[in-house]
């Protein structure tokens, strides 16, 4: 890591409805400990200027839960998508200037490692924003990373909005980018929900940074357990297993 600024904006505002509980997705439990503890420990050895976490359902437990870290709060008060939960981090994000690096509070095994190589090859090719993919062979529910025939990201198509074309492409998209923050920031502005889900998708910013001419970069892993999320009570369980493995 060299000594451009940093800053982590870290996505834990959903309800995590299809883990039927009525606790937050990111307080689930997993070997005693909530669900964004394990991404928040992954992302000390970044030493972020400043970390940024977007709350929204049960937000006073998640402050509470966590207050004790150092971390900036935003809320995003209605549920409109992970785009919308972006940009409710901006006002935080105030004269910071440098990369943002956007991680999910649901992802227990990303390593840091990992999350370093990222911003370390955003800054190495000098692009507008770095995706961290997924190369696997079975099919995933992930957004799809659609390239053209040179080979160059032109965007991201979530699983719901692809055509049975783009369903085939075995690239998937993780949730974790690094941007440069001027143009993360104008490339939230950018987006709309004009999409199947009716939300604003941050996916969408991709579009946005190549129509303007910026390099959309990829660090492309093939470790699915990684970039695993947790949405449902059998992942949880899922998660309890590869968790007793590695320990």
């Amino acid at each position: 890591m060299n000594s451009k600024g940093l800053a982590v904006v870290v996505l834990a505002a959903g309800k995590g409805t299809r883990m039927k509980s009525s606790l937050a997705k990111v307080l689930q439990p997993l070997n005693k400990q909530p669900l964004l503890y394990y991404v928040l420990e992954s992302l000390i050895p970044l030493s972020p200027d400043l970390s940024v976490v977007v709350v929204g359902f049960q937000s006073e437990r998640v402050r509470d839960a966590f207050s004790d870290k150092g971390l900036i709060f935003v809320e995003q008060k209605e549920q409109l998508g992970t785009g919308h939960a972006a940009q409710q981090a901006e006002s935080a994000l105030g004269d910071f200037s440098g990369d943002i690096l956007v991680v999910c509070g649901d992802m227990p095994f990303i390593k840091s490692q990992t999350l370093i190589d990222l911003v370390n090859r955003h800054r190495k090719t000098g692009a507008g924003c770095t995706v961290l993919t997924l190369k696997a062979p079975e099919k995933k529910d992930f957004g799809r990373i659609i390239r053209d025939e040179k080979g160059a990201v032109v965007k991201i198509v979530e699983n719901k909005d692809a055509s049975e074309s783009e369903k085939k492409v075995d690239e998937f998209n993780s949730g974790v980018y690094c941007f440069d923050k001027s143009l993360f920031c104008k490339a939230l502005r950018s987006i709309s929900n004009d999409n199947v889900q009716k939300e604003y998708y941050l996916t969408d910013t991709i579009e946005y940074v190549v129509m303007n001419g910026f390099a959309v970069e990829t660090l492309q892993i093939r470790d699915t357990v990684q970039l695993s999320g947790i949405n449902s009570q059998d992942d949880l369980l899922e998660a309890e297993r590869i968790m007793t493995q590695q320990t």
